[in-house]
C-alpha cells in the first residue's frame, strides 16, 4: 500500500519538475569566461620593463583559478626577475603581488621593484581551467609574448663635445627617457671640481633632462670634462646602455647672456653678489653663482655689474667708497672721489663708470684709473644714463631756484646741454636713452603723479612729446617704452603715442620693484615681494612667460636687489 502511495506521488510531481528544468539549465555554468584585452599586447615590441601585466576578463573571475594557472618566461625559461608567480597566488612575500579591480573583472600583476631585463622576449602563458565567479570554466589555454625595450641612453650634450659654456652656464645633459634623480647625480662627475662644489638638478617639465649645476662661476679658460657612469638609472631601474664623456672650454666672462644681482638681509644691506644664467629652455632649474662677498662684519650698499661681466662696482655701507673688482683676475680697484655714492652706472663699453657722490657728477675711467667731475654747477640726482655710443651722459640737475632738469653731459668734452620742454616747469626724472641713442624719455612732475615724455631731436619741428602717465623704465625697442605706470604695474606705451598696454601687474597685491630689461628689449627681470622675501623674476618682452629665478625662504632669508643683465642676451 505504502508503495503505491508514493508512485503516485511521482506521477503527481513529474510534470511540475519537467517543467523546470530549463530553467535550473539556464542557472548552469554553461557560458565559459572570456580574456577580453591584455597589456602588453601580443607581439608588442619596446615594452616598457616596469609594465603592469593585465587582464581584462569578460565577467568576474575567481582570482585564485587565474593566479594558479599563470606563467611568465623568457624563450629560455626564466622567470621575471625577483618575481615568484606562485608565492605572489599564495599571498606569501616575493618580488610582486597580484591587484584584481572592476569586481574581479581586471587583473594586474605588479613588480614595482624588479623591473624586467632590457632587450628580452618573454610569454606569457594562461593554462586552461581559469573559473568564472559563477562557477563556469574555460578549459582554452592562452599564449602571447612581447618584447623589453633597451636600457636608457644619453642622445645629446650641451655643449657638445670639444665645444664653448660662459662661466655662468651650466652643462647639460639629455636622456631619451625619464630617469632616476639619485641614480644620475651619483653617476654624473665634473672635473677638475669647480670652486664650491656642484650639484646635477633635473628639468621638472622635460623628461630625461639635468643641468651639472655649479655653486660657483666656471673659471675661465678651464677646460673641464663631465663623465657619465653607466650607474644611471631610468625611473625603472635601467642601467644606461653606455657610458659617456665630453669637454668643453669656458669662455670669459659676459660671453654668455646672465643676470647679476645683490642679495641680503633687506634693500641696501647686501651680503653677496650673485649670478644666473637665463636658462636654455623653460624648467631649467634657475642656478645661482655666488660672485663675490664683502668682509665679514660688513654689507654692500649697492653692487652693479658691467655690461660685458667682467667688472663689478660694489660700495660697502657706511660711507665708504666705490670699489671696481675684475672678476677675471679678482683684483679690486679703488675709485677715488667715490665716498658715499649714491647712484652708479657703468658706460655700455665698461670702460667708464659714472657716479654721483656728495651731489657732483663723476666718471671713472678704468683703463687710466682716473676720476673727472662732469660738472659741479648743480646737485645731480639719478638714474643716469648713458647713450648707446657712450658719448653723452643724462642724469637729473637740481639747480638753485630751478625746477629739476635733464641735463645732458658729454664727458670727451666736458659740456652740458639742459632739456625743458616749452611751456613746462614741472620737475624732470628718470631719463632712458633708445637703443640707438637717438630719443630720449623722461617723465616730468611730482613723484607721486609723473607723466613719461619723449625727446627726439630729429623728428618735426617740436622734438618734445608727452606720452603717457608714468615713469619710463627702458626702451623694448626704437619704438616702444617700458614705463610704470603711477599703480605701480609695468606696462608700455609707443613713442609715438597711442594707448598704454599694460605688461605685468599686482600679484597678491605686490607690484614689480626694481626692473631692467636687455639691450634689445626682449627679456625683463624684475623683483618683487613674495612670501615675506624679494624674489627676482625673468620675463620676456610681452610678460607672458614669468619665471622666478630664486627660491628665497626662512632657510635662506634673502631678497633681491636690483638685476644687470650682462653678456649677449636675446
Amino acid at each position: 500500500m505504502a508503495g503505491s502511495r508514493r508512485a503516485l506521488w511521482l506521477l503527481l510531481l513529474l510534470p511540475g519538475l519537467l517543467a523546470l528544468l530549463p530553467v535550473l539549465s539556464a542557472c548552469g555554468p554553461v557560458t565559459p569566461p572570456e580574456i577580453t584585452a591584455v597589456a602588453p599586447a601580443p607581439s608588442q615590441g619596446g615594452t616598457h620593463t616596469n609594465i603592469v601585466f593585465t587582464i581584462v576578463f569578460s565577467v568576474p573571475m575567481d582570482p585564485h583559478s587565474v593566479e594558479t594557472r599563470l606563467t611568465i618566461k623568457t624563450r629560455r625559461g626564466k622567470p621575471t626577475p625577483g618575481c615568484d608567480i606562485r608565492l605572489a597566488a599564495e599571498g606569501r612575500r616575493t618580488g610582486c603581488y597580484f591587484r584584481w579591480s572592476d569586481g574581479d573583472r581586471v587583473m594586474r600583476l605588479l613588480h614595482p621593484n624588479h623591473p624586467l631585463a632590457v632587450v628580452t622576449t618573454y610569454r606569457i602563458n594562461v593554462a586552461g581551467g581559469i573559473r568564472a565567479a559563477s562557477g563556469a570554466v574555460n578549459d582554452l589555454a592562452h599564449s602571447w609574448g612581447f618584447s623589453t625595450e633597451g636600457g636608457p641612453s644619453l642622445t645629446s650634450t650641451f655643449p657638445g663635445n670639444g665645444g664653448s659654456l660662459g662661466p655662468y652656464q651650466a652643462p647639460a645633459l639629455v636622456f631619451d627617457r625619464a630617469m632616476n634623480p639619485k641614480a644620475v647625480a651619483a653617476a654624473v662627475s665634473l672635473s677638475p671640481d669647480p670652486p664650491g662644489g656642484y650639484q646635477v638638478l633635473p628639468n621638472p617639465l622635460v623628461a630625461g633632462r639635468f643641468l651639472v649645476e655649479p655653486a660657483r662661476p666656471l673659471l675661465p679658460g678651464q677646460t673641464y670634462q663631465v663623465t657619465v657612469t653607466r650607474a644611471a638609472l631610468d625611473v625603472d631601474g635601467n642601467h644606461l646602455q653606455a657610458g659617456a664623456r665630453f669637454k668643453f672650454k669656458v669662455t670669459g666672462y659676459g660671453s654668455s647672456p646672465s643676470l647679476i644681482f645683490p642679495a641680503g638681509p633687506a634693500v641696501g644691506q647686501y651680503t653677496e653678489v650673485l649670478a644666473t644664467a637665463t636658462p636654455e629652455q623653460v624648467g631649467d632649474p634657475p642656478g645661482l653663482r655666488l660672485l663675490a662677498s664683502p668682509p665679514s662684519g660688513s654689507t654692500y650698499s649697492l653692487a652693479v655689474a658691467a655690461p660685458d661681466g667682467q667688472y663689478l662696482a660694489t660700495e660697502l655701507a657706511g660711507g665708504h667708497g666705490l670699489e671696481v673688482l675684475n672678476l677675471a683676475t679678482g683684483k679690486s680697484t679703488s675709485v677715488l672721489g667715490s665716498s658715499s655714492s649714491t647712484m652708479v652706472a657703468w658706460a655700455p663699453t665698461s670702460e667708464q663708470l659714472a657716479f654721483i657722490s656728495g651731489g657732483a657728477l663723476r666718471v671713472y675711467t678704468l683703463a687710466s684709473s682716473q676720476t673727472v667731475t662732469l660738472s659741479a654747477t648743480s646737485s645731480f640726482a639719478g638714474p643716469l644714463g648713458w647713450r648707446a655710443d657712450g658719448e653723452v651722459l643724462a642724469a637729473v640737475a637740481s639747480s638753485q631756484g630751478l625746477a629739476d632738469r635733464v641735463a645732458l653731459l658729454s664727458p670727451s668734452l666736458s659740456a652740458v646741454t639742459y632739456l625743458s620742454p616749452p611751456g613746462t616747469a614741472l620737475p624732470a626724472q628718470s631719463p632712458v636713452w633708445s637703443p640707438q641713442g637717438d630719443a630720449l624719455a623722461f617723465a616730468l612732475g611730482q613723484p607721486a603723479d609723473p607723466s613719461t615724455w619723449l625727446y627726439a631731436p630729429g623728428v618735426g619741428s617740436n622734438p618734445f612729446r608727452q606720452l603717457a602717465a608714468g615713469l619710463p623704465v627702458a626702451f623694448l625697442s626704437s619704438s616702444v617704452v617700458l614705463l610704470r605706470e603711477p599703480s605701480g604695474a609695468l606696462a608700455t606705451v609707443s613713442t609715438a603715442g597711442g594707448p598704454v598696454s599694460s605688461l605685468v601687474g599686482p600679484v597678491s597685491g605686490q607690484y614689480p620693484q626694481a626692473v631692467t630689461s636687455t639691450a634689445t628689449g626682449r627679456q625683463l627681470a624684475f623683483t618683487r615681494l613674495e612670501g615675506h622675501y624679494l624674489q627676482l623674476y625673468l620675463a620676456n618682452d610681452g610678460a607672458t612667460t614669468q619665471d622666478r629665478l630664486t627660491a628665497f625662504d626662512s632657510a635662506i632669508p634673502l631678497n633681491a636687489g636690483p638685476p644687470v643683465f650682462v653678456g649677449e642676451p636675446g
